[in-house]
């Protein structure tokens, strides 16, 4: 997957108003948060969605596009990116997502468990890109049943259908039962590999850490890590590395789709770096913007 389709660079960054408080929040992942349990959103003082009904999310429909998508896409789809919000995903997560997709002008439909639960395979194979922000994975996992599990890793592995996972969208993405049609022992397993392994900046365990990754051009950025993971070493698919060497963004084509995760937060609003640390670089959003293009389009990102 060495594609020279983007080079990244400081002044790339695009910079996306959010009305998002400026204040932190806790993205905590199944190894930081074994119990599963969905952490508080304190940016907002309200907990993620774990109603399964979630009030703040309309009945299951498409919101149009309101620009003109820069994706020319390689599949038909309906609507260009289903983004989950439901039990153990960050509120200011998935709304600083959200802004980036609506940025881009890509059509987007919001679901939460319970609406996820309720769509079919057809449905699922209608989106271009399926989006798992960050959050708790053992909560993100079971709170959706295990037919919603499967039928997430058919869409992308069958029917082509993209998945971008960002720190615990990335935790849930990876297991050995990628290619089977039975449960996974750990979340989706919508791509192949054993389950993850945190990473540890500079060997600690801090709640939030500002950390370097670098990318093949050779530039550096300075990403919100927030318990992530170390990415697979899929073949020809490590897209940034850690300053250790271990991968921080990978991708790989799974059966017919293209997965595209992410360790660290490159979503990551800039009130999280209050707790996270300095950045030396500014906001991460073309990253993440690039990784859900790569993903809707099939075509992979470069790679080391």
């Amino acid at each position: 997957m060495n594609s020279s389709r983007f080079t990244f660079s400081f002044s790339s960054t695009l910079v996306i108003s959010l009305a998002l408080s400026a204040a932190t929040i806790l993205c905590a992942c199944d190894s930081v948060d074994p119990s599963g349990t969905a952490s508080a959103d304190l940016s907002s003082g309200n907990p993620p969605d774990t109603s399964r009904t979630g009030a703040q999310n309309p009945p299951i429909s498409s919101t149009p596009a309101t620009g003109t998508p820069t994706s020319t896409g390689s599949r038909n789809y309906t609507t260009a990116v289903l983004l989950f919000n439901g039990a153990g995903v960050s509120t200011s997560d998935w709304q600083s997502t959200e802004q980036i997709v609506k940025s881009q002008g890509l059509s987007y439909t919001l679901a939460n468990s319970a609406q996820l639960d309720a769509m079919s395979l057809d449905q699922l194979i209608s989106y271009g890109t399926i989006i798992v922000p960050g959050g708790a994975g053992g909560t993100i996992a079971n709170g959706v049943s295990p037919a919603t599990r499967i039928r997430l890793r058919q869409a992308v592995r069958d029917h082509g259908v993209g998945y971008v996972g960002f720190c615990a969208g990335a935790w849930v993405a990876v297991g050995p039962e990628a290619m089977a049609d039975k449960t996974a022992f750990y979340g989706f397993a919508i791509a192949p590999g054993n389950v993850l392994s945190l990473f540890l900046p500079g060997g600690q365990s801090p709640t939030a850490a500002m950390v370097p990754a670098s990318f093949p051009d050779g530039t550096s950025r300075s990403l919100v890590w927030w318990g992530g993971p170390s990415t697979p070493e899929w073949k020809n698919g490590v897209i940034a590395r850690y300053d250790t060497g271990e991968a921080a963004i990978s991708e790989t084509f799974s059966g017919k789709g293209l997965v595209v995760i992410s360790g660290p937060h490159p979503e990551a609003p800039q009130g999280w770096r209050a707790t996270a640390g300095k950045d030396s670089d500014g906001l991460d959003y073309d990253i993440a913007i690039k990784m859900i293009h790569a993903a809707i389009d099939q075509v992979p990102l470069s790679t080391f």
